[in-house]
């Protein structure tokens, strides 16, 4: 990331042992943390912030340090190393994780942090098991019958998984946003589905083959509820996995049959109806380009008029000229 994660969200720094684990613990949940130099020692740097369902935390430990929560059945947690060294275990296995290192914990293994070295530096990033067994169930178009269970370690050098940490960096740089979207409900959650969908999506667990098994495409019919839903609120941060469970398929079956019948995927399709929306908007003359773009869903508006420009071969403040409102004194965000 180009900021250092979290600056805006510093809950201690340079303090004592005492001080440290007792943040750490508020962040997190209770665990046993341990000072492997003595009581005495540094403590470290702890940031953190919440949304609905996920907790991000970025820890330097002061000094060598064990950390063990023991089990958390209420919650899947990640932990990306950013720099140094952690020994880490879960069940009976163990691994340890350096920079550019990542490893999920499951609710029904204990897991423990044997050692992490004085300087080591690592995000914490704790999930509501809730949200995840719904987006499970979202993408595959079913209940799930036995629990989740990831592997342990989690590869980020693979294309899903850099798609999975680049998602994870949005995240974090909205949240050092004051004046982000992020504080808003809707788009808080969205971020959130968005990170927990590609987490099921880019590490292994025991449902990886049923999610990447061929499907036969949605019939029209399940791909018009998809589409009735959008056309009725193109305004709403869908993401596919919303769409799919209004549709009742999972979203790889939802995705085939929009490509099969539309030619597009639904959030291409969703994106369309709101540059059409938008567009008869400016047609009136009667609303401003931020005005209209905002109405419609479009939170980033430089991306906003590149799409309008690919979709009508013009500028949206163009369409807004030629339709007699120049007064209002709209301009594109470039």
């Amino acid at each position: 990331m180009g900021r250092f994660p979290l600056a805006s969200h510093v809950l201690c720094r340079d303090s004592g042992f005492e001080d440290f684990r007792e943040r750490l613990n508020d962040l997190f949940y209770p665990a046993e943390v341990t000072p492997l130099s003595g009581p005495e020692g540094p403590g470290g740097e702890l940031r953190g912030t919440r949304t609905e369902h996920i907790t991000v935390g970025l820890m330097t430990f002061g000094q060598r340090t064990r950390v063990d929560p023991g089990r958390t059945p209420s919650h899947y947690h990640v932990n990306v190393v950013l720099r140094g060294a952690i020994e880490a275990a879960t069940g009976r296995q163990e691994m340890v994780a350096t920079a550019g290192d990542a490893m999920v914990f499951t609710p029904s293994q204990q897991h423990r942090l044997l050692s992490c070295d004085q300087g080591e530096q690592h995000l914490g990033i704790k999930i509501d098991r809730s949200l995840v067994e719904a987006e499970l169930e979202a993408l595959l178009g079913r209940t799930p019958q036995a629990p989740l269970e990831f592997a342990f370690d989690f590869d980020l050098t693979t294309a899903t998984g850099r798609s999975w940490r680049s998602t994870l960096d949005l995240l974090l740089a909205e949240s050092d946003r004051t004046d982000g979207l992020i504080g808003r409900l809707p788009v808080q959650r969205h971020f959130e589905r968005l990170l927990v969908s590609s987490l099921l999506l880019a590490q292994t667990h025991n449902y990886t083959e049923a999610l990447l098994r061929p499907q036969p495409p949605a019939y029209p019919r399940t791909v018009r509820k998809a589409v009735d839903l959008i056309e009725a609120h193109p305004e709403t941060p869908f993401t596919v996995g919303d769409l799919a469970r209004a549709a009742g398929v999972s979203v790889r079956r939802l995705q085939e049959g929009f490509r099969e019948h539309l030619g597009v995927t639904p959030l291409t399709y969703l994106r369309n109806v709101r540059l059409d929306r938008v567009h008869a908007d400016l047609l009136t003359g009667a609303t401003g380009v931020t005005e209209s773009a905002g109405r419609w869903g479009f939170t980033h508006l430089s991306r906003f008029s590149a799409a309008y420009r690919r979709r009508f071969g013009a500028a949206p403040s163009e369409t807004l000229a030629e339709a007699g409102g120049r007064d209002l004194g709209e301009r594109t965000p470039t």
